[in-house]
């Protein structure tokens, strides 16, 4: 099946997949979506099946349709039709299906200038300002008003969850892939690996993902043989992996990549991650004596970094069969069995859970988190991660917490929070958790508060331990939860009972506080 035939499946399938788990069991049957649930005009039953089965083309107004039908927010199925034609098409400056008629010029100027002030931009303002922007080949955009529109966004990025957070990244990805955009983007690259307190190192190494610009090159391979830390490492890895996919690289440089990737792979002192981003990298590159350079890593006992370079996978395909296999119990229990086993929903099962390039496994886990089965597929992780834990598997642990990070569930907070807190936790593996804890919404009440008082305390005892130096990665992840929980004022509590705190860690802290009010997560309901 070619490119376009995929993208044309998936996309009938983002419709059809809506309509069998609509809230509303009166629309989930053909007939009963076609009458337009008093929020559309009525259809023939038979339109139904031209529309999901590749008989009627696809556009705009139609998914609009579905959304207006079912009662999704606006943009819900738009922003996982953007996920799948973007893991085809990495550079694309507009939207996936554009509003019919030119750009509104009017409409465009508007947005600039709400986005370049202190208003506050929805998820849908940034989908529209970054859709017409990128079909003006030619927008009048000054640089520094470019660069004032890719900072802002990086921010919301950062914090941003769920839908909001995917129109934010695709309007990111847009306005990084605009014609205009190549200098600028590779120069906040470059300005973010110079600074080891920078809060948004993957967001913006992720920006070069999708430009064609050979700037970007440099910085790349600049944080290869000398990286800034962890986080700037770990985020090159994954960039420098999508675009030699491309075959971008001369063989001077390719070479060269190889190498140093080796060489990352084989230091014990880097997070699993990164071992993980490497391994990603060797696979990719495809040396020729990259499989014997997996046996030579199982030797070493570096199993899961050697099945990466093999296979594509960390964890073993029983695993992520089982997996599967209980996902698949829990959809076929649920309101509309018959999609459980629906060919494109098995392959982002299989590239979400089993694959460890973070490309391909962050477009797949997009469209999951946007899609009825976000819930099963969480909970099922959850128990997953737990029992990994159990076994002290901490790579199976780190698999499952990449998932959880985007489909976490508020009944399994308890879980993340214990593995978060507890001193006894692998600090890697505590960061993930931590992350997974500001990712997932909760109702207000005592357990919230209690839950936020006790990230705060742990913030304090990370931030300034007594006779050693901060844990700023850990640190990292605990502030994360309470900034995303819009706890700001815990965090200026902790700086104030703090005044010891390493400038490592005060930087940490700080880049939260200082964030400003326009650009914070709406406090939580």
């Amino acid at each position: 099946m070619d490119r376009t035939a995929r993208l044309d499946a998936q996309v009938r399938w983002v419709l059809r997949n809506a309509r069998l788990q609509a809230a509303d069991p009166a629309l989930r049957s053909a007939a009963g979506f076609a009458a337009g649930g008093g929020r559309a005009a009525p259809v023939h039953r038979a339109q139904v099946g031209r529309w999901e089965g590749g008989v009627a083309q696809l556009g705009r107004e139609l998914v609009r349709r579905y959304e207006t039908v079912l009662g999704l927010p606006e943009g819900r199925l738009l922003a996982a039709v953007d996920l799948f034609s973007r893991s085809h098409e990495p550079v694309r400056p507009a939207a996936t299906l554009p509003p019919p008629g030119p750009p509104d010029v009017d409409g465009t100027l508007a947005l600039l200038e709400r986005a370049l002030s202190s208003e506050r931009m929805s998820g849908l303002d940034w989908d529209r300002l970054s859709d017409h922007v990128g079909r003006m080949p030619h927008a009048l955009v000054r640089a520094a008003d470019w660069e004032g529109l890719l900072r802002r966004l990086l921010h919301e990025v950062s914090v941003g969850i769920g839908l909001d957070y995917v129109q934010r990244a695709e309007a990111m990805a847009r306005l990084a892939g605009h014609p205009r955009s190549g200098a600028v983007v590779a120069a906040l690259a470059a300005e973010v690996v110079a600074r080891p307190e920078a809060p948004f190192y993957v967001d913006t190494l992720s920006l070069l993902r999708f430009m064609d610009a050979p700037q970007a090159l440099p910085v790349l391979v600049g944080q290869l043989r000398d990286p800034t830390n962890a986080s700037t490492l770990r985020a090159c890895l994954s960039v420098l992996t999508a675009l030699v996919r491309g075959t971008r690289l001369d063989p001077e440089t390719r070479l060269e990549a190889i190498r140093l990737a080796v060489s990352h792979l084989r230091d014990p002192s880097h997070p699993y991650l990164v071992h993980r981003g490497a391994a990603n990298l060797v696979r990719t590159l495809g040396p020729s004596g990259s499989r014997r350079f997996a046996t030579v890593l199982t030797a070493d006992d570096r199993r899961a970094a050697a099945s990466i370079i093999r296979d594509g996978r960390a964890i073993t395909a029983s695993a992520i069969r089982e997996t599967h296999r209980r996902i698949r119990i829990e959809l076929e229990a649920g309101a509309a069995p018959e999609s459980a086993g629906e060919p494109v929903l098995a392959d982002l099962l299989e590239t979400a859970l089993g694959v460890t390039n973070e490309e391909d496994r962050s477009y797949a886990l997009g469209v999951l988190m946007l899609s009825p089965q976000s819930r099963v597929v969480g909970r099922v992780h959850a128990a997953a991660f737990a029992d990994a834990l159990e076994r002290s598997d901490h790579v199976a642990a780190h698999e499952s917490a990449t998932v959880l990070t985007w489909m976490g569930q508020r009944e399994d907070l308890d879980l993340f929070t214990r593995v978060a807190l507890s001193p006894s936790s692998a600090p890697d593996v505590a960061k993930e958790a931590a992350h997974v804890v500001g990712n997932t919404r909760e109702p207000a009440g005592p357990r919230r508060d209690d839950r936020e008082a006790e990230l705060a305390r742990r913030v304090a005892e990370v931030a300034a331990p007594p006779g050693a130096p901060a844990d700023v990665q850990l640190l990292r992840g605990l502030v994360y939860a309470l900034g995303m929980r819009g706890r700001h004022d815990l965090l200026a509590e902790v700086v104030r009972a703090r005044p010891e705190m390493p400038a490592s860690a005060r930087a940490t802290v700080d880049a939260w506080l200082t964030v400003p009010d326009h650009l914070r997560p709406l406090p939580q309901p």
